[in-house]
């Protein structure tokens, strides 16, 4: 199912399109989303498929919430912005996945597009969330800046990590 396409004062929210996947892959391997991103591999193959999944995903008449978007200005890629029900999430929540091209960083590029997803979540009823390393401080401050109303730690069963669960304020 494609996303709504929201816009911010530059960025505009939209799906995917074919040609982006090189810049998709050069976020996807940059070494920060390798360390961060779940589910990174930092494998140019895998990354590719995960592309060309995400394309697919469009095609598909999902009954759970997972959109996906590429964060666009002039038409040029410069993030990811994932808002999904995930295990992490209750029936109230969404979980937030993001990340930003190596050359768009500290741009203000996710304050912009976070501002925006922190007011969409009394439209969509929903509580924005994200699961992240303790160790992701740029995100945390990030985060931190728009309001947590709550913080949790969750380990992983299976490899034992520590992740932190941030809710944003409404």
């Amino acid at each position: 199912m494609y996303p709504p396409e929201l816009k911010t004062i530059r960025f505009t929210l939209k799906a995917y399109v074919p040609k982006d996947e090189d810049r998709f892959v050069e976020m996807a391997l940059d070494e920060v989303s390798v360390r961060f991103m779940g589910g990174a591999t930092g494998i140019e193959q895998e990354e590719r498929q995960l592309f060309q999944k995400i394309l697919e995903l469009y095609q598909k008449n999902d009954k759970r919430w997972f959109w996906v978007w590429g964060i666009y200005r002039d038409e040029l890629l410069y993030g990811h912005l994932e808002l999904k029900e995930t295990a992490h999430t209750n029936e109230e929540e969404l979980e937030m996945v993001y990340m930003v091209h190596p050359k768009e960083r500290r741009l203000g590029v996710m304050s912009e597009v976070l501002s925006l997803i922190k007011q969409q979540q009394r439209v969509w009823k929903k509580r924005i969330i994200a699961t992240l390393s303790p160790e992701n401080a740029t995100s945390i401050s990030l985060l931190k800046k728009w309001g947590i109303e709550k913080e949790k730690c969750l380990i992983d069963d299976e490899t034992a990590e520590t992740y932190l669960k941030i809710s944003l304020t409404v």
